[in-house]
């Protein structure tokens, strides 16, 4: 039996050629406004995870030991000390939530082993400063994915990530330096640990996100220079509309799939497809005659 076909695509193709000609030169100026903001919040992003860094003053780990080791071959190690300890803290914070982010976590632990390695490298090399930007570059990429094992949560949520509220105390004493650590106190240290590894990766997130949105508008810019991507995106959003699972969606390139999400049509979501409002839109005006 021939399967019934709901929506008209030549009507799809129509509107999708009207609304990229609406709407090309925004997501143009879309994207160079991303890339500009871009530049602004990649030099902050550094300056509130190293910022953040400074303020690190743990049982066993303090600048004066950072410093003493400057000089030496083990002028990497203080800084090991410090990602073991955060991977202590965090994990008997929740000793289960690194299974439920599972892959988050497997990559905070393989990076970690590569700090670990790239630590022991100035006793083979003599270029330190190459050695210190790949060590912190491995440093970045632990705490990001492991901010991500134990924070993945949703935004609505955020703010009430702790299962208490800190008080001035916990996080140390507090002098016209700022934060500083209680010498006869664990506590603080722990919660700076949680608050280090919660706070710091916030700025990389938005850069991975506006790096996205870049990306995305380069692609979009390129994929309505040929007339096959429209074709194939209007042949991809019918066959989503129409619900045909016979289609193996990962088929389909990736400009097409760009083309459906930056014009607002669908969006291509953790393997799954969810139809926006101006998809929606579009769906009822293609609706074949036969079927109004």
């Amino acid at each position: 039996m021939k399967k019934q076909n709901n929506y008209d695509g030549s009507i799809i193709y129509n509107e999708l050629q009207k609304d990229i000609k609406k709407q090309k030169t925004m997501i143009f100026v879309s994207g160079f406004s991303f890339f500009i903001v871009l530049m602004v919040i990649i030099p902050m992003a550094f300056w509130l995870f190293f910022g953040l860094l400074a303020r690190a003053d743990l049982p066993f780990f303090d600048h004066g030991l950072a410093s003493m080791a400057s000089n030496t071959k083990m002028f990497l190690l203080p800084y090991n000390i410090l990602l073991i300890f955060y991977f202590l803290v965090m994990y008997y914070k929740d000793k289960k939530l690194h299974l439920e982010n599972e892959e988050h976590f497997k990559k905070s632990v393989r990076y970690f082993f590569l700090a670990l390695g790239v630590a022991i490298l100035p006793f083979l090399f003599t270029n330190h400063l190459l050695l210190t930007i790949t060590y912190f570059v491995f440093f970045i990429l632990t705490i990001y994915h492991l901010s991500f094992t134990y924070y993945d949560t949703e935004l609505q949520k955020a703010y009430n990530i702790h299962s208490h509220l800190y008080r001035s105390e916990d996080l140390g004493w507090m002098s016209s330096m700022g934060i500083i650590d209680n010498p006869f106190s664990v506590r603080d240290d722990i919660n700076r640990a949680k608050g280090f590894v919660q706070v710091s990766t916030l700025g990389f997130d938005l850069i991975l996100l506006f790096i996205n949105m870049i990306v995305k508008s380069i692609v979009f810019s390129y994929g309505i220079r040929y007339k096959n991507y429209i074709q194939e995106s209007a042949r991809l959003f019918d066959f989503i509309l129409e619900e045909d699972l016979e289609i193996e969606y990962s088929k389909f390139s990736v400009p097409s799939k760009v083309i459906l999400e930056s014009l607002g049509y669908v969006s291509f979501r953790d393997g799954k497809i969810v139809l926006y409002e101006h998809g929606e839109t579009i769906s009822k005006l293609a609706i074949n005659k036969e079927q109004k």
